[in-house]
């Protein structure tokens, strides 16, 4: 069911190269969410404690460390996920095996406005960063790409819309 995806040595079709490749980003809402919980809730626990009493401050708790298991959780999964655009498909990768894959060929005959939608996620200093939305015009997966700066859109959107 799953199948390997480590270019050059496993994955690759016959006379297929890899055109780019880049490490999945995390989603700005998660790394801004951990940040409050890690930073925010220790003071906002003791003030509940102190203030309200131990029930409303062990619900509260509950609540920080499920959030703070989601961002771990996040991180962990965006740092193991490669995006690959290859000149016949492009995959997702997690942990060396093919998350979600969609061929070039079904762009064929379709209008990039069809199958692909791009977001401005945040922005880093001068660099502004984007997700992208691409659904399979054959089978209507979607295929969610996070973490594009501004070259990797630019090529993806030249490959996939050449098609």
């Amino acid at each position: 069911m799953f199948e390997e995806f480590s270019p050059p040595n496993k994955g690759l079709n016959s006379g297929e190269e890899v055109v780019w490749s880049r490490r999945a980003g995390m989603a700005a809402r998660m790394m801004l969410g951990g940040a409050c919980c890690i930073l925010g809730s220790p003071w906002i626990l003791l003030l509940i404690y102190a203030s309200i009493g131990p029930t409303v401050g062990n619900i509260l708790l509950i609540f920080v460390l499920i959030g703070i298991l989601l961002t771990i959780v996040e991180f962990v999964n965006s740092r193991r996920t490669m995006y690959y655009l290859t000149t016949e498909r492009i995959i997702a990768v997690r942990g060396g095996l093919i998350k979600r894959q969609i061929l070039l060929e079904h762009f064929q005959g379709t209008q990039i406005d069809d199958y692909l939608e791009i977001k401005s996620t945040y922005t880093e200093g001068a660099d502004r960063f984007y997700a992208m939305r691409i659904r399979d015009p054959i089978s209507g997966k979607l295929m969610i790409l996070s973490g594009f700066d501004e070259d990797a859109k630019d090529v993806v959107m030249k490959t996939i819309g050449s098609k």
